[in-house]
């Protein structure tokens, strides 16, 4: 029984392996021109330099110069697709991008098997252009130029016409024709052939995590030349689809296809018929930022593997990283570096960052000369905190230290101090200038009409000192920003407040004291604060600069955005402008304007953060801001799905036109030491009449209207002028109050009571409900996201807007067409180009004031916090 058994099993494993000897061979039937084969195929997807082969529209999506070297090898005899290939891209900006590519091509059989169809198949040199067109996030249009040649027969080139259309970060769509060649028509031994594909790409994450593909191909050949197009051969239409899953630089990618084969006889190899099988691949890439190496299979067609293909990227554009920094890499952050709101929010995200390493992360802050204003230093030293609490190591380092500079050390866990250096820190003040004086001198006269008696901006010009309610303000401000300063140094330290009081008032502190005094954990040069911090993580360590962003593209058009829109320096008419040299910033209500139509029409745009840091300005372009958020607020109100919402953080000051702006949404975050309020109204009047006296200069004005002359510089106001400008100024004020009403809950009458130019720390502001909760830029994220209905785990870019214009675009601006006779800004600017210029001497004396006055016109309502209130 046994021996039956053994009998019957061996002979079904002799029939089995004289039925696969004699199982009919499969080649692959592909068209030379279809290039070096390669395991995954993306035609609506990424692309990268070799989508000069598959579908040039993809050019378009590849970003700078990329370069890519790829090679296939046959590993069964029947399999097609062996050579190697070089192709590099160039996207030129301005929608364009081209490139070329260099294939040497081995279709034949290997191993010495008779190719039945090697006429069809010679090795060839293919040389490929290609050029793109168009947004690669939006849609693309492609063309590609490629030529074959295969000993002494050079035929007309192939044409290949290739359109991207991306549907938002959710799907994908492309599309080619090649015509092979141009003609369709067959050359010496090689076929014309027409083939057209498409492919529907889906992200149903919305970034490229997930990528899941569907495509179909046709194709007809022509085999002889001169045949009408009823008489190509229809090959039939061939489906395929793949699969992607990313993470940071990995990639494992997997593809199946129809193709068509031809069946060969076992014993003579020659042609039998032509078939379709199924054949899968699946791929593995690995990026390191500007690199990246694959290598595939194909399986399917034989037994074992069909070939395997491997292709090397280099591009000056991210492609990912595989892993992050080591442990003992250590960040320094210069703060002095800090000069403007931008560079600010991009503090803030390296540190969200670096919190979100947890264990990983090691900073040392270099506090040395930090400028920033003190609740600019509180959202800052907050996230130190926040990145201690994730595990995070976090050291300063110190010389010649103010007391901002130590306020914002004493948050690390080690704090070293220079031998040469010291703690110079003295407390805090906040000068003003009044030059009332001067201007008595000068013979010019300003008159300053104001709501209301907490209102000082006026007062550097029409007071000689401060007025007892500027006094009184000044000095809540001071101590609010006290108390709060030696609050945190206090209780990092492990100290009383009244010891660090006392420290305080002591100072300066040289280096062996401040260790003493437990300010201070050690004293230590330059050189060494590498091997200091060394010891304290038990390792050795290395200063290394990260990445901002993360290095690679997330999504294929414009990636889920909070915007973080900037309204930063004195608020003026028409558009923002900029000094550079001078790092002057000047928030245009224009601007503002259409930065917010811009984002909350942006499907892309999940929320907005209106990040505010200007004492005020033009009323009429604070106004026109609070119109546009407003209408924001309430577009989300209506619709949440449609419409993003919209917060306000305010940062160092967001006073008088600051705050008004923010009265358009229903929730503000303002730091403890915020300088914000200033609900008032102020408009300056220069009588230079008696300058003008002085030097011998008379005038006589011509005019029609009986106040034509209300604004000139020549004469003071008359009782019924005064008049007049009372009633203006009382109206923006009755406005603003009304603002403020509706948006707090409050009625007109509390507000004018918290109001009349009154300023306010962020501590008193909350305690009389001006602003709703403290926090910075963090919590204003995180509050528009849930309101966005935006998952915590899902990522979101933060975008802070308006894009800043580069030095070539300012270049470009004052070099380009004058359209000032376009708008508000253009009659503005009109009716000060035409108003006489001022004598020399007072040009003088104007150009040594502060700079926002320049750009607010006199005798018009302005919501302007004091000019100097600065508190170092």
């Amino acid at each position: 029984m046994i021996r039956r058994a053994a009998l019957a099993g061996s002979l079904g494993l002799v029939l089995s392996f004289r039925t696969a000897s004699a199982q009919e061979p499969r080649a692959l039937d592909r068209a030379v021109s279809d290039g070096v084969d390669r395991p995954i195929k993306d035609y609506s997807s990424e692309g990268d330099a070799s989508s000069i082969e598959l579908n040039p529209a993809l050019l378009s999506a590849v970003k700078g110069l990329d370069l890519v070297i790829m090679g296939y090898r046959s590993v069964s005899p029947f399999t097609r697709g062996s050579g190697l290939g070089g192709f590099m891209t160039f996207n030129l900006g301005f929608g364009l991008a081209t490139g070329i590519g260099v294939q040497a091509l081995r279709p034949g059989f290997g191993g010495g098997f008779p190719d039945p169809l090697a006429a069809r198949n010679p090795d060839v040199t293919k040389i490929s252009w290609a050029v793109s067109g168009g947004d690669g996030k939006v849609a693309a249009f492609g063309l590609g130029v490629h030529w074959l040649r295969a000993g002494e027969l050079l035929r007309a080139p192939d044409l290949d016409f290739g359109l991207l259309l991306r549907i938002r970060n959710y799907a994908s769509i492309g599309a080619v024709a090649r015509f092979g060649p141009a003609d369709v028509q067959a050359y010496g031994d090689l076929p014309g052939e027409l083939s057209l594909l498409g492919e529907l790409a889906v992200r149903p994450l919305g970034n490229r995590t997930l990528e899941l593909a569907a495509g179909v191909r046709g194709r007809f050949r022509a085999a002889e030349p001169g045949l009408r197009a009823s008489q190509w051969e229809a090959l039939g239409a061939q489906p395929r689809g793949r699969i992607a899953v990313r993470h940071h630089g990995l990639e494992l990618a997997a593809e199946v296809e129809q193709v068509r084969v031809s069946l060969l006889d076992p014993s003579t190899y020659n042609f039998v018929r032509a078939d379709r099988a199924v054949r899968g691949s699946v791929q593995l890439a690995v990026a390191w930022d500007f690199v990246k190496a694959s290598g595939g299979v194909h399986a399917g067609l034989g037994e074992g593997l069909d070939g395997f293909g491997l292709a090397a990227r280099f591009s000056t554009a991210r492609q990912g990283r595989v892993f992050w920094p080591r442990l003992v890499d250590v960040e320094r952050l210069d703060l002095s570096a800090i000069k403007s709101e931008r560079q600010l929010l991009a503090v803030l995200q390296r540190l969200e960052r670096a919190e979100r390493s947890g264990a990983r992360t090691i900073l040392l802050v270099d506090a040395r000369a930090t400028a920033l204003g003190w609740a600019s230093l509180q959202e800052i030293r907050a996230a130190l905190v926040r990145v201690r609490d994730a595990g995070g190591h976090v050291f300063a380092y110190l010389e010649d230290t103010k007391l901002k500079d130590y306020y914002l050390a004493s948050a690390a866990e080690q704090v070293y101090l220079h031998p040469a250096g010291e703690l110079a820190t003295f407390g805090l003040k906040s000068t003003s200038f009044y030059l009332r004086g001067l201007l008595d001198k000068l013979g010019v006269q300003v008159e300053a009409l104001h709501i209301d008696e907490y209102k000082s901006a006026h007062e550097m010009f029409s007071r000689t000192g401060p007025s007892d309610k500027d006094r009184e303000q000044r000095e809540a401000i001071l101590d609010d920003t006290y108390a709060q300063v030696t609050h945190d140094i206090a209780q990092a330290r492990g100290l009383s407040v009244a010891r660090v009081r006392e420290l305080v008032d002591d100072a300066p502190h040289g280096p062996a004291q401040a260790e003493q005094l437990g300010l201070v954990d050690a004293v230590v040069y330059r050189d060494q604060v590498v091997e200091k911090i060394g010891d304290a993580v038990g390792a050795r360590v290395k200063f290394a600069r990260f990445d901002d962003t993360e290095p690679d593209p997330k999504t294929w058009s414009t990636a889920p955005y909070v915007a973080v829109v900037l309204v930063e320096g004195t608020i003026i008419d028409g558009e923002s402008r900029t000094i550079p040299l001078l790092g002057t910033q000047f928030t245009g209500g224009d601007t503002i304007v259409a930065q917010l139509r811009a984002v909350r029409n942006d499907p892309a745009c999940q929320g907005v953060v209106l990040r505010v840091n200007s004492p005020g300005g033009s009323a009429l372009a604070s106004d026109l801001i609070w119109r546009e958020v407003s209408r924001t607020h309430e577009a989300w109100k209506k619709n949440p799905r449609k419409s993003p919402p919209i917060v306000v953080s305010m940062g160092d000051v967001a006073a008088s036109g600051g705050y008004y702006v923010a009265a358009g949404t229903d929730h503000v975050f303002a730091q403890p030491t915020t300088l914000t309020g200033s609900i008032g109204v102020v408009t300056l009047h220069f009588d230079v009449s008696g300058l003008l006296h002085k030097l011998g200069v008379a005038t006589h004005t011509f005019k029609r209207g009986k106040n034509a002359d209300i604004a000139g510089f020549y004469r003071p106001f008359s009782s019924d002028e005064r008049a007049r400008m009372d009633a203006s100024i009382r109206r923006v004020y009755d406005l603003f109050v009304k603002r403020v009403s509706d948006a707090r809950g409050k009625t007109p009458e509390q507000v004018d009571e918290l109001g009349r130019g009154h300023v306010y720390s962020g501590t008193d502001a909350k305690e009389l409900g001006l602003v709703d909760a403290f926090g910075g830029l963090r919590e204003a994220v995180a509050l528009v996201r849930q309101r966005g209905g935006v998952g915590a785990r899902r990522e979101l870019q933060v975008r802070v807007l308006p894009v800043r214009k580069t030095i070539l675009d300012l270049v470009l601006d004052l070099l380009g067409p004058d359209r000032g006779d376009k708008g508000l800004r253009g009659r503005i600017q009109a009716r000060r180009a035409a108003e006489p210029p001022l004598p020399l001497v007072l040009t003088t004396a104007i150009a040594r004031l502060p700079l926002a006055l320049l750009f607010l016109p006199q005798d018009q309502p302005s919501a302007l916090m004091p000019v100097l209130h600065a508190i170092e």
